[in-house]
């Protein structure tokens, strides 16, 4: 990208900051859901009508449960006994998660080349995520899941929107550094205008701050940062060994925890339709 590239990137942020319609909303399942959840008496009959509404979200719940992952789930089991088995926001945030893919609409090669590369290490991001919540009894995996997701969510809407700037070179290079300097603040950005939590949108904020030090116990900034150096290319576990995060959450060694998760990231990943982790031979 020339040196027009600084100029373009500060253009794309005013167009989202000053422009709310640049936003996608939250996808309708999860809107609804919400706004149902939030009403003094939701029962679970209604969130278990209302998700029969939409059947690729219910079918993808009735997966969820077939997997081991939720447990205790009866062969044979109704929608309705799902819902029952997640309290309310564990089923919200898996809503979301089955949805997230809908922000992205278009059908330019080079933009949707570079969506699913980065969709796909989303996936992966979310898996190994929620594979590390195991280690955490004060973290649910399906939080975890969608913290894993959200944190490149701002490249959805920026690809969506290039298709409305051709001036911007289509070079996979450049596109895919554009995403990587405008997502955390579109991310952010957009995980405000949706009023998800901010232990949310700071997986977004603090996606490249490896250095990060706080207080208090792990959350799920640290837990994304260790999934995402799980998933480094090219791989470096004496940097992953450094990270404070890792060091916070005291695990096993960067290889031994790639084995110990192998499983379970596998059947994340088999929930959400990504491709499989590629491991060591």
């Amino acid at each position: 990208m020339d040196n027009r590239h600084d100029t373009v990137k500060v253009a794309l942020y005013e167009r989202f900051l000053k422009d709310a319609d640049a936003l996608p909303p939250m996808p309708e399942a999860s809107l609804r859901l919400r706004q149902l959840l939030a009403g003094e008496t939701s029962s679970l009959e209604q969130q278990s009508a209302l998700l029969a509404t939409y059947p690729a979200v219910a079918e993808r719940l009735m997966e969820f449960a077939s997997l081991p992952l939720l447990g205790h789930i009866r062969p044979g089991a109704q929608l309705l006994d799902v819902v029952r088995q997640l309290d309310g926001r564990r089923l919200a945030n898996l809503v979301l998660a089955f949805e997230l893919h809908q922000l992205f609409e278009g059908d330019e090669p080079s933009l949707q080349k570079v969506f699913g590369k980065r969709w796909n290490l989303s996936l992966q991001r979310a898996a190994y995520s929620a594979g590390l919540a195991q280690h955490l009894p004060h973290l649910q995996e399906e939080d975890a899941l969608l913290a894993g997701l959200l944190q490149d969510v701002g490249s959805l809407p920026l690809l969506g929107e290039l298709q409305r700037w051709p001036q911007v070179s289509r070079l996979e290079v450049d596109l895919q550094r554009l995403c990587e300097q405008l997502s955390a603040e579109l991310g952010v950005l957009l995980l405000t205008a949706w009023k998800l939590p901010g232990s949310l949108q700071e997986c977004a904020r603090l996606r490249r701050d490896w250095c990060r030090q706080h207080k208090g116990p792990v959350d799920l900034a640290d837990v994304v940062q260790v999934a995402s150096q799980l998933l480094d290319e090219p791989r470096n576990d004496d940097r992953l060994a450094r990270l404070p995060a890792y060091q916070r959450m005291e695990l096993p060694t960067p290889q031994a925890l790639r084995a110990e998760l192998a499983e379970v990231v596998a059947l994340w990943l088999k929930l959400l339709g990504g491709r499989p982790v590629e491991t060591d031979a």
